[in-house]
C-alpha cells in the first residue's frame, strides 16, 4: 500500500486527473481480526469458467480476468521480438536509460495503475515510466460509437475506402491534449481541418514554390534576403515550444502552433505574389529568394509534423532529397545551390463521398434462410391432394440383397391385404437385411406398380435424407411407435 500510494500520487507517473481517480480506491478495510488499516478496496480478479485466458492455480474452474495477466503479455512479446533480433532481454530491460510507457483507455486504469507496477515491482522487476491514460472517441458531437447504426469509425473501413492514415493521424492529433478527455469525431470538422489545415496552409507552401524552383532555377536554391531570413528565424524560435508540447503529449497545442507558423508563411508568400514576380522581367532573383525562403520554411515545419505526419515526412525528405530529419536539424539550413527533386503531390483533399461512405449505416443483417433437410418445404396442398395418397403401416417379411445391385434390397412387404407385396428400396448403403427384418413401416400404398429391370416394385417404402447427401450422407427407414398393426392407414 505505501508503494503504491507514493508510485501513482508523486506527480511522476500518471495524469493528476487519473491520479485523483486512484485515490478513491484507496479505503479503511475491516481486518479478519476485527481492526482496521488502510488498503485496497476489493477487487474481483477472478472469472467463472467457461472463460477464455489462464485457470486459476489450485482452484478449478477458476480463470483470472484477462486484464491481471494480459499486462505480462507486453514484456512476454517484447522478449520475443529481442530474441529474433539475438538481443538479451534481460540486458535490455537492465539499461538504467531504459524508459517504460504504456497508453491506455480511462476503463482499464485499475489494472494498470495499480496491480501491474506492484506485480512488477514486488517481482523485482522495473516499473513503467509513464501510464499515460486516454478517453473515448464519440463521434457527431458526443454520440457513442455504434456499428449497427453506422456510427462507428472503422480503421479497415476507412482504409479499405482509400482515405489516407495521416488524415486521422494529423485530426486525433490535433484533438489529444494529454488529459484525460474523451474527443469527438465530426465528419465536417474532419474535412474541414484537413482541407483547410494539411492542404491549404502546409501543403500549397511547397506547390506553390517548387514548381517555380525546377522551372526556372533548375531544382536550386538560392540566397534568402533579410525578410526571408526573418521569417526561418521566427519559426526556429517555435521549436523549443513545439517540442515541449509533444513531450507532454499535447498534440493539439504542438499542432495549434505549427499551423501557426504556416499562416505566417502563407502571408509571406501572398505578400511577395512569386505567381507575379515569375511574369516581371529582372526579378528572377527575387521569384529565387521568394521560392527558396518557402522551401526552407516549408522543411521546418514538415519536421515540427512529423510526429504526426510521419509518412508525408518521409515523402518531403525524398522531395528535398534529404536524409530523415529531426528537431536538431531545424537550425540547418538546406542552402544555397542545395538541389531538390520535382514535386508530387504530397496529400489529396478529403472527399465528401469518403465520408459518408464511412458512416454510412450497415445493410439490415440478412437472415439466413432455414431449409430443413437442406431444402424448402414443397408448395401447399389441400387436404384433398393429401387424400389422395395411400399411406400404411407395413411388416417387413423378408429382406435380401439384389444380385446385380450395389444400391437395391428386395423388401417382402405384409400390408394387411391377405397377401405380400415385392418393394425394391434404395436402401442397402445403409442397412443389412437382418436388420429390416421383422420391423415395420411405412409403405405408399397406391402407387402404381413400377417395372424395373430386377422385377416389378408394388409400391414405395418411406425413408428420410438430407438434400446433400454428400456432406450429410444418410438414409433412415421410418418406423412405427409399438402397437401400429400391418395395414392401418396413416391420417
Amino acid at each position: 500500500m505505501e508503494f503504491l500510494t507514493e508510485w501513482t500520487q508523486n506527480g511522476k507517473h500518471v495524469q493528476p486527473e487519473v491520479a485523483a481517480k486512484i485515490k478513491e480506491w484507496f479505503g479503511v478495510r475491516t481486518n479478519p481480526d476485527g481492526s482496521t488499516s488502510e488498503g485496497l478496496d476489493d477487487w474481483d480478479i477472478s472469472r467463472d469458467a467457461p472463460y477464455f485466458g489462464i485457470e486459476i492455480p489450485d482452484a478449478p474452474g477458476k480463470y483470472f480476468y484477462v486484464w491481471l495477466d494480459a499486462p505480462v503479455g507486453y514484456l512476454a512479446s517484447l522478449k520475443e521480438l529481442l530474441n529474433r533480433r539475438g538481443e538479451d532481454y534481460d540486458a535490455y530491460m537492465a539499461d538504467p536509460d531504459l524508459e517504460q510507457y504504456h497508453f491506455i483507455g480511462k476503463d482499464i486504469i485499475t489494472f494498470h495503475t495499480l496491480f501491474w507496477p506492484a506485480m512488477l515491482k514486488f517481482s523485482g522487476r522495473k516499473t513503467p515510466t509513464k501510464i499515460c491514460v486516454h478517453g473515448f472517441m464519440t463521434v457527431n458531437n458526443g454520440e457513442k460509437m455504434s456499428k449497427s447504426r453506422g456510427t462507428g469509425l472503422d480503421p479497415l473501413k476507412y482504409l479499405s475506402l482509400g482515405m489516407n492514415p495521416e488524415w486521422l493521424r494529423y485530426y486525433l492529433g490535433a484533438k489529444l491534449n494529454g488529459k484525460n478527455e474523451d474527443i469527438d469525431f465530426n465528419p465536417d470538422d474532419f474535412m474541414a481541418r484537413v482541407n483547410a489545415d494539411l492542404i491549404g496552409k502546409y501543403v500549397n507552401i511547397a506547390s506553390r514554390a517548387s514548381g517555380f524552383l525546377v522551372k526556372r532555377f533548375g531544382g536550386k536554391l538560392g540566397e534568402m534576403s533579410e525578410d526571408g531570413q526573418q521569417l526561418i528565424a521566427q519559426l526556429r524560435e517555435q521549436k523549443d515550444n513545439i517540442v515541449a508540447a509533444y513531450e507532454n503529449r499535447d498534440t493539439a497545442r504542438a499542432v495549434r502552433e505549427v499551423m501557426l507558423l504556416c499562416d505566417r508563411v502563407n502571408s509571406y508568400v501572398d505578400a511577395n505574389k512569386p505567381w507575379e514576380l515569375a511574369k516581371k522581367e529582372g526579378m528572377e532573383a527575387r521569384l529565387q529568394d521568394v521560392c527558396t525562403t518557402c522551401i526552407e520554411a516549408f522543411r521546418i515545419l514538415t519536421i515540427y509534423l512529423k510526429p504526426v505526419l510521419p509518412q508525408v515526412a518521409a515523402e518531403v525528405a525524398n522531395f528535398l532529397i534529404v536524409p530523415p530529419e529531426f528537431f536538431a536539424d531545424v537550425d540547418k539550413p538546406l542552402g544555397k545551390d542545395h538541389q531538390i527533386g520535382e514535386y508530387k503531390h504530397l496529400m489529396q483533399r478529403v472527399d465528401v463521398k469518403q465520408l459518408d461512405a464511412l458512416f454510412e449505416a450497415p445493410p439490415a443483417p440478412v437472415e439466413e434462410k432455414v431449409l430443413p433437410g437442406g431444402e424448402e418445404i414443397a408448395p401447399t396442398i389441400t387436404i384433398d391432394d393429401f387424400a389422395k395418397i395411400d399411406l400404411r403401416i407395413a411388416k417387413i417379411v423378408e429382406c435380401k440383397p439384389v444380385e446385380g445391385s450395389t444400391k437395391l434390397l428386395q423388401l417382402t412387404l405384409d400390408v394387411g391385404e391377405g397377401r405380400t407385396r415385392n418393394v425394391f428400396s434404395g436402401i442397402s448403403s445403409m442397412y443389412k437385411p437382418e436388420q429390416l427384418q421383422g420391423k415395420l413401416t411405412v409403405v405408399v400404398a397406391n402407387l402404381a406398380p413400377r417395372k424395373m429391370k430386377f422385377g416389378v416394385s408394388e409400391g414405395m417404402v418411406l425413408a428420410a435424407s438430407h438434400a446433400d447427401e454428400k456432406a450429410q450422407p444418410g438414409i433412415y427407414v421410418l418406423e412405427p411407435f409399438p402397437g401400429a398393426a400391418p395395414g392401418m392407414r396413416i391420417h
